[in-house]
């Protein structure tokens, strides 16, 4: 889906990898904090769980090979894409790594959003979902573009975090949905 500079890249990081990511999360509740925020007036709810990654030392490694995993994907993607030097920043730097839980609780979702709202988070120009686990639900759908990407392991789905690609985080509905995600900051 070039023309809307929107990539799914599959077998992104080994099945193995992602295992030891769900079990990790599974094993460090101490680590993980719940989300669940809503906004009447612009119809949007968001609840989930997550761990900041970077905040913990023993998910140290998994970050390198993650940064290491997305600088290549990054590479990837400015050639499927066609994207110049001209149009990409000299500098910039990842926002901290997120790994996300969504429960299959008719609750756990994130609503129709754009991932830059504000002065804050102006800085992001492209987001990172690695989809951890298979799920038949769950998908990343982009409802102005007509499009899903569908929950598949080790799957990475790169795109703009701006107000044109208006994305929802769906509702998983027989197992947990694992997530890790980051964005690029302009520097």
């Amino acid at each position: 889906m070039f023309e809307n500079y929107v990539k799914i890249y599959h077998n992104a990081v080994p099945d193995v990898f992602c295992d030891k990511l769900v079990e990790k999360y599974e094993n460090n509740p101490q680590q993980y904090y719940h989300q669940d925020r809503k906004n009447e007036a612009r119809n949007w709810r968001m609840s989930f769980s997550q761990i900041h990654l970077q905040d913990h030392d023993i998910w140290k490694d998994d970050v390198k090979y993650l940064m290491d995993t997305y600088q290549m994907y990054i590479r990837q993607y400015r050639e499927d894409c066609d994207i110049i030097d001209n149009m990409w920043p000299l500098k910039y730097s990842f926002e901290t790594i997120r790994m996300k839980r969504y429960l299959p609780n008719n609750k756990d979702m994130f609503g129709n959003h754009v991932d830059v709202t504000d002065y804050k988070t102006a800085r992001r120009f492209l987001v990172f979902f690695l989809y951890i686990n298979d799920n038949e639900a769950g998908e990343t759908s982009f409802s102005k573009l007509n499009f899903n990407a569908s929950c598949k392991k080790g799957s990475l789905l790169m795109f703009p975090p701006l107000w044109p690609w208006l994305h929802a985080g769906e509702k998983p509905i027989n197992k947990p949905k694992y997530i890790v995600g980051s964005y690029l900051h302009y520097v």
